[in-house]
């Protein structure tokens, strides 16, 4: 379980089907992607998508879709990306990460990085953190990722590709990205993880994140259903999630009836098996 705390709360995180072990240091637990819901616990389904690290790797270069292959050739032959990995312990190295996700988010109008999660899961050693430069040595796109003996899956991939205007530039981010992706997967099967998980894939009709998912697609991978779960341990822990969720309920309404939220953890449902990854 890997501890962070905020204003307020001690927070604790267990990703797959981990144990949490002792649990009295946390006011709440966030349980991540687990193939059941955990015993006691709010949940929801989470849909990602995953590349099996078993297959060889001949088969693995098969499965890229077209644009994609040719995209990953072009980045390493002729634009001559770099590809590397990061000291993860590295304090100046994840301010960096940290840099460009923000303005990253910003782009997006999302929240800045949750550095007090990174840190936790760095200091666990959990943290695997790779980076794509041009010729010149510029960072184009950083991949951070939480990985384990078995797994390695999508936290955090910031680029400054909402940021340019010109269309060149713009896509070669783009093929760095991909061929940024291409080289995790070929290091984690290396290193001999067995799933790679892309953190997420949308059901929905919105363009922008229908891009995305034809982004992992174009790796040959297939869609998963986990579950998040959260297990509130103490009364300051129900307090303070409560009243956090009214605000936020409170705010998107004032931004518009289509802005409510469409989802809500549950306890009724009965879950079905789901396939391991």
């Amino acid at each position: 379980m890997y501890i962070s705390k905020s204003r307020y709360l001690t927070r604790g995180e267990v990703w797959f089907d981990d144990d949490p072990g002792d649990m009295r240091s946390v006011d709440w637990i966030v349980y991540h992607q687990r193939s059941r819901p955990a015993p006691g616990s709010k949940w929801r389904y989470f849909y990602t998508y995953v590349v099996d690290l078993a297959q060889s790797t001949e088969t693995l270069l098969s499965r890229l879709g077209p644009n994609t292959a040719y995209k990953i050739r072009r980045a390493r032959e002729r634009d001559r990306i770099i590809c590397e990995r990061c000291d993860s312990s590295d304090p100046i190295v994840l301010d960096r990460l940290e840099e460009m996700y923000d303005l990253f988010a910003a782009a997006k109008g999302l929240g800045p990085l949750d550095r007090a999660q990174l840190d936790s899961i760095a200091a666990n050693g959990a943290l695997d953190l790779s980076v794509a430069k041009d010729p010149q040595g510029n960072a184009l796109v950083y991949h951070a990722d939480y990985r384990d003996q078995r797994r390695a899956r999508g936290l955090y991939l910031p680029s400054l590709y909402r940021n340019l205007s010109d269309s060149a530039a713009r896509n070669l981010i783009g093929r760095a990205n991909r061929y940024l992706t291409w080289s995790d997967l070929l290091r984690y099967k290396d290193a001999g993880l067995t799933c790679y998980d892309f953190g997420g894939w949308y059901h929905g009709t919105d363009p922008g994140m229908l891009k995305i998912n034809e982004f992992k697609s174009g790796f040959g991978g297939q869609v998963l259903r986990e579950y998040e779960c959260e297990q509130i341990l103490t009364l300051k822990a129900w307090v303070v999630l409560h009243v956090a969720k009214l605000l936020k309920q409170a705010k998107l309404l004032r931004s518009g009836p289509n802005r409510a939220p469409n989802w809500a953890p549950t306890e009724t449902q009965q879950p079905e098996a789901v396939p391991s990854a």
